[in-house]
């Protein structure tokens, strides 16, 4: 079955069975069919009820497919609850849903409990009918929100107790609030000391395999690069132009712990780090993240390689979302172990969150493999992006 049956009496049921019995007895010896019959007319009530509240249920089923409303903070959408009930009229009922508070019920005033809203809705179904309960909300802060308990309460014919009707398998509806963005100051320059194959507008070097056209000629322009059918048919001097390259990529490298639990500033620490991943995306820049949360898999923590676009962009997003202060921490010095040894380097290194000695090392050996190493400051509402220049013994920003 779908629905795990409670049944909650009150005592007066049982009082008013023994009631009715003793008034069928008592009937006889007073000889009154007035008394025998309301005394029998009660005794059929009360196994009616019993049998509606031992078969109510049974052919009660709810669609249950698998969506995930994809939101930014303050955007709106609506969980959709469709039930078919094939058996006995459930009537005068009343369900209650429970999910988390990172969405928020609209037009209630409602407040969370222990990082949950309960909502309460009047439910009649009657037999061979259908119904969708549509329950708007408004996303209201970063992370995933399920609906964790769906029970429905029916009140008894007579009044004395309840039903009650916990739906056993797991929704798989869900809602993922996607991070804030904090402001990042002295974002990194767009272009490397090294010539590189990844096109870039800000490259100091050109990329002699992808041309991009030709334009008039200057004195300064290398001889070689004149392109002589241009400048035949334009009857003068055309140089070739070359889309700009460079060396360059980011990988963005989050501890969200402090000590052996979550870090204070979580919520800062990722808004951040989304911050960067939007500007990445912007200047076309493939990035790489890593976050210190455990997780199964050939990579023991949170990992996604380097990649550009929008579809990267929402990996990244989704997987910031997924971060909560009931995570399980991955060791950072291991991380950033693991990233030196087996997984692709990128050009720039941005830490953010506690950097302690026993990382260093892993943090050196990054650098002598010639990644450029930046540290993320949070400010009160702002981010600010320093060099971090670290030695054998000790961790310093110039």
């Amino acid at each position: 079955m779908e629905w795990k049956k409670y049944h909650a009496e009150d005592g007066y049921l049982s009082l008013s069975s023994v009631l009715a019995v003793f008034l069928l007895i008592a009937s006889f010896y007073l000889k009154s069919w007035e008394v025998f019959l309301a005394s029998i007319l009660f005794l059929l009530i009360i196994f009616a009820n019993t049998y509606y509240m031992k078969l109510l249920g049974e052919k009660l089923s709810l669609r249950n497919p698998k969506v995930r409303y994809k939101l930014f903070a303050g955007q709106e959408a609506k969980w959709i609850l469709e039930f078919e009930n094939k058996g006995l009229p459930i009537l005068k009922g009343e369900l209650r849903v429970l999910f988390g508070d990172s969405i928020s019920p609209m037009d209630q005033n409602l407040e969370s409990r222990l990082g949950n809203f309960e909502l309460s809705i009047p439910f009649s179904l009657n037999h061979n009918e259908r119904k969708k309960i549509t329950i708007p909300f408004s996303a209201m802060k970063r992370g995933v929100s399920k609906i964790r308990k769906l029970e429905l309460y029916i009140p008894n014919f007579i009044g004395f107790g309840e039903t009650i009707l916990e739906y056993r398998a797991q929704l798989l509806q869900d809602a993922l609030v996607y991070p804030s963005r904090l402001p990042v100051k002295n974002t990194l320059p767009l272009l490397t000391d090294r010539p590189g194959t990844f096109l870039s507008a800000y490259s100091l070097f050109d990329e002699n395999l992808s041309p991009a056209g030709t334009r008039q000629y200057v004195s300064s322009d290398s001889f070689n690069r004149i392109n002589w059918k241009a400048s035949a048919r334009k009857q003068c001097l055309q140089t070739k132009v070359f889309d700009k390259a460079a060396e360059t990529g980011w990988n963005i490298s989050l501890n969200v712990s402090a000590g052996h639990s979550i870090s204070a500033q979580l919520e800062e620490c990722i808004s951040s780090a989304a911050e960067i991943a939007f500007i990445c995306v912007k200047e076309n820049i493939p990035f790489s993240i890593c976050i210190n949360i455990r997780t199964a898999g050939s990579t023991p923590f949170y990992y996604l390689p380097a990649a550009s676009g929008k579809d990267h962009l929402q990996k990244v997003l989704e997987m910031l979302a997924l971060v909560d202060n009931h995570s399980s921490v991955y060791p950072y010095e291991k991380m950033l172990s693991f990233y030196e040894r087996h997984l692709t380097h990128q050009p720039f290194f941005v830490h953010a969150g506690e950097l302690k000695q026993a990382a260093v090392s892993s943090i050196n050996n990054i650098s002598r493999k010639g990644s450029f190493l930046f540290e993320l400051h949070l400010l009160n509402e702002e981010a600010d992006l320093r060099p971090l220049q670290v030695k054998a013994k000790e961790v310093a920003v110039r």
